[in-house]
């Protein structure tokens, strides 16, 4: 269940693997492929399109799958073997750079969604959050090499998730003081 390489799968390999899941109704030729690059903007750009797809298709399985009645420490270990998979599991720098990709896939659709005014603080404070998380796990990742750690670098990065985690914090406090404000109304 290992993927032995750091290259990506092809897009011939990617749209297999949909057709697999019965999500990909294509032809999978050189042509289609070609085609679609061509709109994309690129053969790396269409990869990087379908491998998301996948991605998602796949994390929408996790989530039906996640939800079936198992114990805790079951789920650990299923979710063990993502990492394992993703090949990060035995190398915590490799580790906590992909958490901190992670962190960063949250981050801009809590931001897409707190443009929305009627979601309220509460998704922007989230979406401040994930870039804190994102900041301190890139300055781990960092210090797990000191040879090429820049204090100057981690400094930058701590103090930038303090600010969004201050920012953070300040929706939060907004958030209880429209609930606040809700109490006083409905209880008077």
């Amino acid at each position: 269940m290992k993927k032995s390489d750091e290259q990506p799968s092809t897009v011939t390999q990617l749209t297999a693997a949909m057709a697999a899941l019965g999500q990909y109704t294509g032809e999978n030729s050189a042509e289609e492929h070609s085609a679609e690059a061509k709109r994309l903007g690129g053969m790396k750009v269409y990869q990087m399109f379908l491998a998301n797809a996948l991605m998602g298709l796949v994390e929408g399985d996790v989530l039906l799958a996640d939800s079936t009645g198992v114990t805790a420490e079951q789920m650990q270990a299923a979710h063990r073997q993502a990492l394992i998979a993703a090949g990060v599991a035995d190398d915590l720098g490799k580790l906590l750079h992909f958490l901190r990709w992670r962190a960063l896939r949250v981050e801009s659709p809590l931001r897409e969604i707190a443009q929305h005014t009627d979601v309220g603080p509460l998704p922007l404070a989230a979406a401040h959050v994930a870039e804190a998380l994102q900041q301190i796990l890139g300055v781990c990742a960092a210090g797990q090499n000191l040879e090429t750690a820049s204090p100057s670098a981690m400094t930058a990065n701590l103090k930038a998730a303090r600010e969004a985690l201050t920012n953070g914090l300040a929706n939060l406090d907004s958030m209880l003081e429209l609930l606040a404000q809700a109490e006083d109304f409905f209880s008077s």
